[in-house]
C-alpha cells in the first residue's frame, strides 16, 4: 500500500490539487483509493490533499452512492476503518466462475475454527483455542499469524506467560467487517458453511 508521504508526492509531481480546484478532488480520492491495495483512512486522504475530513467522508459517501445507483462493476467499502474498492457483491457468482476460484484466502477447516475462536473470544492464548477445539493447535496459530489474519496482543499475567493473540486488520478485511464489533452473533453462525477437509 502506498502511505501517506507517497501518495502526497504522486499529488505534487503530477498536477496538483490548487491547479484543478475543488471540483477534481473526487478524481484525485478515486485515483487514490484505486492505487491502494489496502483500506484507506479518511485521515489520510484528507492530509494527502490538505481537504477536511468532513470533505473527503461526504464525497467518498457520493461516490459509494453513484457506484450503487449506476449499477457499477465495483462499489466502495468501508472496511477496517478505511475505505476500499471490491468488485460488487451482486455479480460475486459470475466473477468466482471467471477465475474459477474463491478470491479469499484459502483456509482450512482447522484455521476457520481456530480463527472463530480467536475473534470471538480475543485475546485468547494457544491452550485456551486449545481446550475449546479440543485438540492442539499450534501450527494452526502459526500459520494463521503467519498469513496476517491474527498477531501477537501481550502475553497473560500467569504462570508461564502464555502469548495472547487477536485478530488482525487483514482479518476485517477479509472478512468485510468494518470493526470485531460487526461479527454476527455466534447463534447466526452457519456451521455448515466451514470448508470440509480433504
Amino acid at each position: 500500500m502506498k502511505d501517506k508521504k507517497e501518495i502526497e508526492s504522486l499529488i505534487e509531481d503530477s498536477v496538483g490539487l490548487d491547479l484543478f480546484g475543488p471540483e477534481w478532488i473526487k478524481t484525485y480520492i478515486e485515483g487514490i483509493l484505486f492505487i491502494s491495495d489496502e483500506p484507506v483512512k479518511v485521515r489520510i486522504i484528507s492530509e494527502a490533499l490538505g481537504v477536511d475530513k468532513k470533505t473527503v467522508k461526504k464525497v467518498l459517501d457520493e461516490l459509494e452512492n453513484e457506484y450503487i445507483e449506476q449499477n457499477r462493476g465495483f462499489v466502495i467499502k468501508k472496511i477496517s476503518g478505511g475505505y476500499r474498492f471490491y468488485s460488487n457483491p451482486a455479480i460475486s457468482e459470475a466473477l468466482q466462475k471467471f477465475v474459477k476460484t474463491n478470491i479469499k484466502v484459502h483456509l482450512s477447516q482447522a484455521a476457520f475454527e481456530t480463527l472463530a475462536i480467536a475473534a470471538y473470544k480475543q485475546p485468547v492464548t494457544r491452550t485456551q483455542i486449545a481446550e475449546i477445539r479440543g485438540v492442539r493447535t499450534d501450527s494452526v496459530v502459526v500459520t494463521l499469524v503467519e498469513k496476517g489474519l491474527l498477531k501477537e496482543a501481550g502475553k497473560l499475567k500467569e504462570l508461564g506467560a502464555p502469548i495472547l493473540y487477536r485478530t488482525t486488520e487483514k482479518f476485517l478485511e477479509l472478512m468485510v467487517l468494518n470493526s470485531i464489533k460487526d461479527l454476527p452473533p455466534l447463534k447466526d453462525f452457519n456451521y455448515e458453511e466451514l470448508p470440509k477437509e480433504d
